[in-house]
């Protein structure tokens, strides 16, 4: 008994449908799409990318145990390229609505590459806008809570804002604290009381609030930019970033624009000053990078060319993250924990 030889076919996409095509190029199976141009535009990307969808899981089932080839540009692709236009009246299709089916699936398919390109660094730079601003409102209201229940407890000495916020939001009154001495202060009715606790409560939401932020930051930093938050850590990178603006300008920036980032103001005070003859004028040696433990912590003569060289290994670092994608953090620091060496003697 001879075995039946299973004939191939070959599926292809075009955007009225998927079809299956024979050696002899031949229609042996289709399933037309629905005219939605968006859906039309993802599913032939999906297809791009070797992934599967109902439509195409129907024509699949109808092609029953036939040998399938769905490559991509195989003899179906071609074939309907050249083909589109009779394939499409034959099914129905006036010429009209096919053009301005064509065009729509064009736009949708534009806007579908731009969301890819579409990055996730300037979701950072607005987290780390979002966290500046925070600040400055948990300083503003910190101080008006020490004052505020300084009139109350000014016995109670805690430098740190949070747990500040933290006790008097637990306790409220002062005879309630752990360490409670007697105090001068001015007694609280229940009212007052009240107020202060809630006002508390709500800073140290804020506080509990920003600290997510910076678990956010310091996770989305480790998957958009590896390397530059191998380099600055999480933090910083995220900072000289929101200074950049997005991480395209960031990685086509030159290392000694970098490396002043942040110290915009000083520049143009020396710019100022170098205008009007002012001796003395200095332009400074670098923006926020000097945060950077390796600078702040170098000899004042050794800061300069540090910053150099961290200027200048976070600009390799920015154009890996945004160019090639890929994690070299590990070569990065090598290179710099050794050019450091060669610095610092």
């Amino acid at each position: 008994m001879t075995e039946v030889e299973l004939m191939t076919v070959y599926v292809g996409i075009c955007p009225i449908g998927v079809f299956g095509i024979d050696d002899k190029n031949k229609v042996v199976e289709f399933v037309l799409f629905e005219r939605d141009a968006q859906a039309i535009a993802e599913k032939i990307d999906a297809f791009s990318r070797g992934e599967s969808f109902e439509d195409l899981d129907e024509l699949i089932l109808k092609l029953g145990d036939e040998e399938v080839d769905r490559r991509v540009d195989n003899r179906a692709d071609l074939y309907l390229k050249k083909n589109l236009r009779m394939l499409a009246l034959g099914k129905g299709y006036d010429p009209a609505d096919l053009n301005k089916l064509l065009s729509q699936i064009g736009i949708a398919k534009s806007r579908t590459a731009i969301k890819k390109k579409e990055r996730r660094d300037k979701l950072i730079v607005q987290c780390v806008s979002a966290v500046s601003d925070l600040d400055k409102i948990l300083n503003t209201m910190s101080e008006r809570l020490r004052e505020w229940f300084g009139l109350h407890y000014p016995e109670l000495k805690l430098r740190d804002h949070y747990k500040f916020a933290k006790k008097v939001a637990k306790h409220g009154n002062r005879e309630k604290f752990e360490d409670y001495k007697p105090s001068m202060g001015i007694e609280l009715t229940s009212e007052d009381q009240e107020v202060l606790q809630a006002y508390a409560e709500n800073l140290k939401n804020l506080y509990k609030q920003r600290e997510k932020m910076e678990k956010y930051l310091d996770r989305t930093t480790k998957e958009e930019i590896p390397n530059l938050r191998a380099m600055l850590g999480g933090t910083l990178s995220a900072k000289l970033l929101a200074q950049a603006g997005n991480l395209e300008r960031l990685a086509k920036m030159p290392s000694s624009k970098l490396q002043l980032l942040g110290s915009e103001k000083s520049v143009f005070r020396f710019l100022k000053e170098k205008k009007h003859g002012v001796k003395g004028a200095k332009i400074p040696k670098y923006g926020i990078i000097f945060t950077h433990q390796d600078i702040c912590n170098a000899p004042k003569d050794k800061r300069g060319k540090m910053a150099r060289l961290l200027a200048s290994k976070c600009t390799i670092a920015a154009r890996t993250d945004f160019y090639s994608k890929e994690d070299k953090s590990a070569a990065l620091l090598e290179d710099y924990a050794r050019k450091k060496k060669e610095v610092m003697r």
